[in-house]
C-alpha cells in the first residue's frame, strides 16, 4: 500500500508539474504576439508619428512663375527697344498691367522719356522713374535719332529778329521738299522728313527760304489786310509783323526756317498742336537740330505769336538745352552771354 501511495504521489507531483509547464509555455506565446507589432499596426504608427511631427517651413520660399501681364523689374538682361516721349497734355498713368482698369502704379508726365522694353496692341511696356509698367499707346511718341552727324557751327545759332536783323551774307541753297534749305542742312532735313515717314507721320513742307522781295510782298499784303479792317497803317504795321515778320527780321530769309503741316491738316494754325506731325515733332526734332522756335509763352521775348508748325534749325546742343529748359533762343543765346 505505501507503494502503491508513493506512484500515485509521484503520479500527481509529475502531471502538477506539466501543468504548470503547459501554464507557463502559454503565457510566454501570449505576452510575445501582443509585442510583436501586426504589418497593418506598423504603419499606422507610422503615419499617427508623421501627423504628430511639428512641420518646419523652409528657411526661403521659391519664387512663383510670373504671369504674362506681370512686368518683372529690369536688370541688365532687360533689352530695352527704344525711348519714348509722352504725349499727353499733363500726364498718363503707368498700370501695373496692360488694361484700363489695372492698379495704377505710377505716372508718366507730359514731355518725359521712358524706355520701351515691349509693344502690345494698344500697350507698350515702359520703364520709367524706377517703376516698370504698362503705358497706353496713344500716349507714347518713339524717340529718333538720325543715322548721320547734325551739322555744326555758330552760324546755325544765329538770331533773327524785330531788334537783330539780318547780318549781310550770302546763302547756298538746296531744292527740298518743294522749296529751298540752306545746303547745310539738306541732308539732315531729308533725314528727318524719312524718319517721320517710317513712324506713320507724313510732312508737308509749306515754306522755307524766303527772299527779301518775297518776304517783303508778304508783309505788306498782310498790312493792307489790317488797314482794310480798320486799323491805322501804323497800327496795321505793328499787328502785322507779329505774324508776318518785317523783311530782314525774318527766319525764313537764312534758310534755316522751316513751316511744316501734314496732309490730314494743312492750315498753319494752333489746331497744328494736336497733329500727330506735331507730336513727332515735339518729340524728336531736337536730336535734328530744330526747335520749335515761337512758343505760346514766349512773344515777349520773340514778338511773334504762337506757331507750332515753324521749326527753326539751330544745332543741336542748342536744340535739347532749349527743349530741356524750355527757354527760346532769345533767352538761350543771352544766357550765353
Amino acid at each position: 500500500m505505501n507503494n502503491k501511495k508513493r506512484i500515485n504521489r509521484t503520479r500527481s507531483g509529475w502531471l502538477m508539474a506539466f501543468s504548470l509547464l503547459f501554464m507557463l509555455l502559454s503565457a510566454c506565446d501570449t505576452s510575445s504576439k501582443s509585442v510583436s507589432p501586426t504589418p497593418t499596426q506598423a504603419v499606422s504608427t507610422v503615419v499617427v508619428s508623421q501627423t504628430v511631427t511639428p512641420f518646419t517651413a523652409p528657411t526661403s520660399t521659391p519664387a512663383s512663375t510670373p504671369s504674362p501681364t506681370q512686368t518683372p523689374e529690369p536688370t541688365s538682361t532687360v533689352v530695352f527697344l527704344e525711348q519714348a516721349v509722352c504725349t499727353a497734355n499733363e500726364y498718363v498713368n503707368i498700370r501695373e498691367r496692360a488694361d484700363k482698369n489695372s492698379n495704377v502704379i505710377g505716372t508718366l508726365p507730359a514731355g518725359e522719356t521712358a524706355d520701351v522694353t515691349a509693344y502690345g496692341d494698344d500697350w507698350a511696356n515702359v520703364f520709367y522713374n524706377g517703376i516698370a509698367g504698362f503705358v497706353s499707346k496713344d500716349y507714347l511718341i518713339p524717340v529718333r535719332k538720325p543715322d548721320i552727324d547734325v551739322p555744326k557751327g555758330d552760324w546755325a545759332a544765329v538770331l533773327v529778329n524785330p531788334t537783330h536783323l539780318l547780318p549781310d551774307f550770302e546763302v547756298e541753297l538746296a531744292d527740298f521738299e518743294g522749296g529751298q534749305v540752306d545746303a547745310r542742312i539738306f541732308d539732315i532735313c531729308a533725314v528727318m522728313f524719312a524718319d517721320a515717314r517710317a513712324d506713320g507721320v507724313d510732312f508737308v513742307l509749306v515754306d522755307a527760304y524766303r527772299s527779301y522781295e518775297t518776304q517783303n510782298k508778304q508783309y505788306q499784303k498782310k498790312v493792307d489786310s489790317y488797314v482794310a479792317k480798320g486799323y491805322s497803317v501804323k497800327d496795321a504795321e505793328v499787328k502785322a509783323a507779329t505774324i508776318t515778320a518785317r523783311p530782314n527780321t525774318s527766319e525764313h530769309q537764312t534758310g534755316l526756317a522751316l513751316d511744316i503741316v501734314t496732309p490730314s491738316y494743312t492750315k498753319r494754325d494752333k489746331g497744328f498742336a494736336k497733329t500727330d506731325a506735331f507730336k513727332w515733332l515735339n518729340a524728336n526734332a531736337q536730336n535734328y537740330g530744330f526747335t520749335m522756335r515761337y512758343k505760346a509763352d514766349k512773344q515777349e521775348y520773340t514778338k511773334v505769336i504762337y506757331e507750332p508748325w515753324h521749326w527753326r534749325f539751330v544745332g543741336v546742343k542748342a536744340a535739347k538745352a532749349m527743349k530741356q529748359s524750355g527757354e527760346c533762343l532769345e533767352e538761350y543765346l543771352q544766357e550765353l552771354e
